[in-house]
């Protein structure tokens, strides 16, 4: 699932936008919102793999957007029609920078760029950086036990059983460790190398044994799709 924030004050516009990601995405979620002060709310309260911003927002520069961003952990596509802006959009970082009108094959270019972008990352996740009381720690994702959901965060549990706060939501977590990582409940994922057993409480309840002793509940949905059948 991709999460994608809009940020565009012409209806119309924005509109044809969200179609087009949904035409390319075939499971996205798109947020609308037609304001920097709105924009900035969203940002602090949901978690997107995906912005594309306009630089003018009803006279409001959309430059105090991506400033408020800080180092949130997605990417941004500016789409506007103001292309003198580029070279300043880029020093901040962004992926790509799109023109009104908007065509759908320069549309498509560029999701794709972003769609190659986050494989890249998923390749090379091989240690998860993790900022603690001002000190960033590299845990091997090979080392991790399994990962908890914690409101917008996620909480890390190593093998050894220490315990580290990561500013990614489970969402985003759950797409860079798709290969190593099985989401057995929402708000939980275990390593799959280490799932020992898988139990059957009745009455629809179930829960995953790792081989380091942890129990953690699995959803319904998951037995279903990964057990149910194989056994």
């Amino acid at each position: 699932m991709i999460n994608i924030l809009i940020v565009e004050d012409v209806a119309l516009v924005a509109d044809c936008i969200a179609d087009l990601c949904r035409e390319y995405f075939s499971r996205c979620r798109v947020d609308i919102v037609n304001s920097t002060s709105m924009a900035k709310n969203r940002l602090d309260t949901n978690q997107y793999d995906l912005m594309l911003l306009d630089l003018n927002i009803n006279g409001a520069d959309g430059y105090s957007v991506l400033e408020h961003r800080n180092a949130k952990t997605f990417y941004t596509i500016v789409i506007t029609a103001s292309p003198e802006k580029a070279a300043r959009a880029f020093d901040f970082g962004v992926l790509d920078f799109v023109t009104k009108p908007v065509s759908v094959k320069r549309f498509h270019q560029a999701m794709r760029r972003f769609e190659n972008i986050e494989k890249s990352s998923r390749i090379q996740i091989s240690q998860l950086s993790v900022k603690s009381q001002g000190e960033l720690t590299l845990v091997p994702v090979e080392e991790i036990d399994f990962i908890k959901a914690s409101g917008n965060y996620s909480e890390i549990v190593t093998k050894t059983g220490q315990r580290l706060l990561h500013d990614k939501s489970m969402e985003q977590l759950a797409s860079l460790l798709e290969d190593s990582f099985l989401r057995v409940h929402r708000s939980y994922l275990a390593q799959k190398s280490l799932i020992r057993s898988v139990v059957n409480h009745g009455a629809g309840k179930y829960s995953v044994t790792l081989k380091t002793g942890s129990n953690l509940p699995m959803s319904r949905a998951v037995y279903k799709q990964e057990y149910k059948d194989k056994k």
